[in-house]
């Protein structure tokens, strides 16, 4: 008669037999045995371990739920059926945590990525700048998420976007030592160059401007990273502010001009978040003429009636020279889609 190898599987074996055949060792057959995970159907008769068919069957599957993640008591439970536990719930959370560890691994790919094309063509680069470096994508990840650090040129471009803004730093210290103030012409131009340039590196999206700007903000990584202080972020702000003005003071009468001078910057502070919420709504194909849209009109009208007053007369100039100077937007992160979205909910209020 033909010896079949498959009879091998339906006779008993010791722990080291099954240990060898299962790839594990005899010391995690006692730990599940231990646990009352998985208990041996037999003795032999000096008492070691026999394990039968349905012991090695539910070791398979003991296994494979490893295999998938779970840990020992989620496997203990389901083999015992325990209700308070939901096979449903217990895959979703496995799943959520293998995302989370999928995620974290791409990110780590990503920084290895990104420092090696930092320090490609350098000589070999110093604890410190390493560690710096380090530092600096640390940060970054707390404030983007993977998706967004891919569209951040700021992060996808290190080198070439820090050679840009070095220039662009150098002409700011030149003005700075040669005391400047924001409200020269000098310092206006500078400032909306800075602005064009911040713009095209967040891809002309106010959300990552808006996270990025709270990075430089808070961590002192990034303004080491650029050489910037605080100070000067805010000098840029003020010129780029006087810029805007030094237009409207061109065509608007002194009273209209000077209402709104007074408070054109607070409101014009409303502006990013706004923009933020058109994109998405762009973005998720909602109807300018909606009810939610018609929210961000609201808010629109109540930021411009801010810094406009409620005059009709006056609104009328203001809404002149923003309609009739292009040099408005520049800077702003304000495109043709998004004015017209919001020119069209306004219409529907």
């Amino acid at each position: 008669m033909k010896h079949n190898k498959s009879d091998d599987i339906l006779k008993p074996m010791q722990a080291g037999e099954l240990a060898r055949r299962s790839g594990i060792t005899v010391r995690t057959l006692h730990h599940y045995d231990a646990l009352g995970l998985l208990k041996p159907s037999g003795r032999t008769e000096a008492g070691y371990r026999l394990y039968y068919a349905q012991d090695i069957a539910c070791l398979q599957r003991i296994q494979l739920l490893k295999n998938l993640g779970f840990t020992l008591a989620e496997i203990t439970s389901l083999l015992q059926d325990d209700t308070r536990h939901s096979i449903k719930r217990l895959v979703d959370d496995n799943i959520t945590a293998l995302n989370t560890q999928i995620e974290s691994a791409m990110r780590l790919r990503d920084h290895l990525q990104l420092l090696q094309t930092t320090f490609a063509g350098e000589a070999e680069p110093s604890t410190e700048t390493f560690l710096n470096t380090l530092e600096l994508l640390e940060a970054y990840s707390r404030y983007f998420s993977r998706d967004e650090l891919q569209n951040l040129r700021f992060y996808t471009r290190q080198r070439a976007t820090r050679a840009q803004w070095q220039l662009l730093l150098d002409e700011l210290n030149t003005l700075q030592a040669e005391g400047v103030k924001p409200t020269a012409p000098s310092a206006q131009e500078l400032a909306v160059r800075w602005m064009e340039q911040l713009e095209q590196d967040t891809t002309g999206n106010p959300e990552l401007l808006r996270k990025l700007s709270l990075m430089a903000e808070r961590e002192q990584a990034l303004r080491d990273y650029l050489s910037i202080e605080m100070e000067q972020l805010n000098f840029i702000q003020q010129a780029f502010l006087e810029h805007k003005l030094a237009i409207f003071r061109r065509h608007l009468s002194p009273s209209v001009y000077a209402y709104l001078a007074e408070r054109y910057g607070d409101y014009m502070k409303h502006w990013p978040p706004l923009l933020r919420r058109v994109n998405q709504m762009l973005e998720q194909g909602i109807s300018p003429e909606s009810e939610i849209s018609g929210e961000v009109a609201q808010d629109w009208l109540t930021i411009f009636q801010g810094y406009a007053g409620q005059d009709p007369k006056a609104q009328a100039e203001i809404r002149k020279v923003q309609m009739n100077e292009p040099e408005l937007r520049r800077g702003t992160w304000l495109r043709d889609a998004q004015l017209a979205f919001l020119q069209r909910a306004v219409a529907a209020l």
